[in-house]
């Protein structure tokens, strides 16, 4: 069972990727989300990097998402994208290396523009302002949380870390929870 926490968490992620604002997440949502990205480092659509991440969102799509939808209209509320999460990333032991890191790594890779093994200040907040939305003051926050030895940049284990305590961990402390920027306040 998820707590409090997770679940908004999970509800947080779901606003930011409901790209067209209707209350639903669906396949058009991620294409958007990955085409964004993509744009925002520059690459061309039909690119290496491009295609990359595009099949990256849509074996996510596929394989995780989809399968939450319950009344089988292509569409995931967010009751369905909170209850699916938990099925398929939460409780199981290897569902965040399974579903989720694979596109993490794909963001890593094009997040990389200099190609030096890091993730800067600038790369991560370009990052999170095209693919999830999020204002620059709460990618700021967010990457300043993340950053634990302060160096000024986020290496793939940090993300990797990062991102499996934001899916999986029900503890307030982890600095996972600031991945997304950070969390709306309990309603």
């Amino acid at each position: 069972m998820l707590n409090d926490l997770q679940q908004r968490k999970l509800a947080h992620l779901f606003t930011l990727l409901d790209v067209d604002d209707d209350g639903t997440v669906d396949k058009m949502d991620y294409t958007a989300s990955a085409d964004r990205l993509v744009n925002a480092f520059g690459f061309a659509p039909g690119s290496t990097e491009s295609r990359r991440v595009r099949d990256r969102y849509a074996r996510l799509w596929d394989e995780v998402t989809l399968p939450m939808d319950a009344d089988g209209d292509e569409r995931v509320e967010l009751e369905e994208f909170v209850a699916g999460f938990h099925r398929f990333v939460t409780q199981p032991e290897a569902g965040y290396h399974t579903h989720v890191a694979p596109v993490a790594d794909a963001f890593y890779d094009l997040m990389d523009t200099d190609g030096d093994g890091r993730i800067t200040r600038t790369e991560y907040l370009r990052m999170a302002a095209s693919a999830f939305r999020m204002s620059e003051a709460n990618a700021a926050a967010a990457f300043e949380r993340l950053d634990l030895d302060g160096n000024g940049s986020l290496s793939r284990q940090e993300l990797h870390v990062a991102n499996e305590q934001f899916f999986r961990s029900p503890d307030e402390e982890c600095h996972g929870n600031w991945l997304f920027g950070p969390l709306p306040a309990r309603g």
